[in-house]
């Protein structure tokens, strides 16, 4: 009993690393390297890339090729399983009929590799038009800022250094971007580097940020 428990736990069953394939194909990409790496870990790949074909059988079949070839069909059978335990229902419905897993796959990987561009194209684009609300913490958006660009970065979209810069600068009230951009301009003009790191930017907006709105005060005391 014990050991079929075991293999039941190590053979039929994803890790938890594996997500659920989102409908919206949005999680595309971190899905189908978890998926694969699990199920090569599971010795199924073959099965989902065609590398290990369906055995041929004479008529009638040997003891070894009947017996080879209940393996593949129960392997076949598992794998597939696998797939349909973390794929959307109306997904499911359309391979189910498939014969074969690799043709479940493939149909998989043509849907979602074209939805999950989709949707990290649209999450890009919503991470560069963000701006920070008028009288908002600049503090507290800028920080908000970087944990979003690494959330983004689970599902596959990359954020990177130019545009990551060009969004922070963007972001900002008028007299703080101006204030960026004079800082990176002088990055440009006197540092070896000729450029800053943006974590130390955005700091340098913060507290920008906060000396004016604490002058502000001040004056209207």
């Amino acid at each position: 009993m014990s050991t079929t428990t075991t293999v039941l736990t190590t053979t039929d069953i994803l890790p938890s690393s594996v997500p659920k394939l989102l409908l919206t194909g949005l999680n595309w990409t971190m899905f189908s390297i978890h998926f694969q790496e699990a199920i090569k870990a599971k010795g199924f790949w073959g099965h989902f890339d065609g590398s290990v074909p369906q055995p041929s059988v004479s008529d009638p079949p040997t003891a070894a090729e009947a017996a080879l070839a209940a393996q593949w069909d129960k392997d076949e059978c598992s794998a597939k399983a696998l797939l349909t335990h973390c794929i959307p229902d109306s997904t499911l419905v359309r391979v189910y009929a498939k014969l074969l897993l690799k043709e479940c796959w493939d149909l998989v990987v043509t849907k979602y590799t074209k939805k999950g561009l989709f949707a990290q194209a649209d999450l890009h684009t919503r991470f560069m038009e963000l701006r920070c609300p008028d009288k908002g913490n600049v503090r507290e958006f800028l920080d908000a800022l970087r944990v979003k660009k690494e959330e983004l970065s689970t599902y596959g979209v990359t954020i990177d250094q130019k545009d990551y810069r060009s969004t922070i600068i963007s972001s900002l009230p008028m007299h703080l971007s101006n204030f960026a951009l004079n800082l990176l301009a002088g990055m440009r003009l006197y540092s070896s580097l000729k450029t800053i790191d943006l974590d130390s930017l955005i700091m340098l907006i913060s507290e920008e940020s906060e000396c004016n709105v604490s002058q502000c005060s001040c004056r209207s005391a």
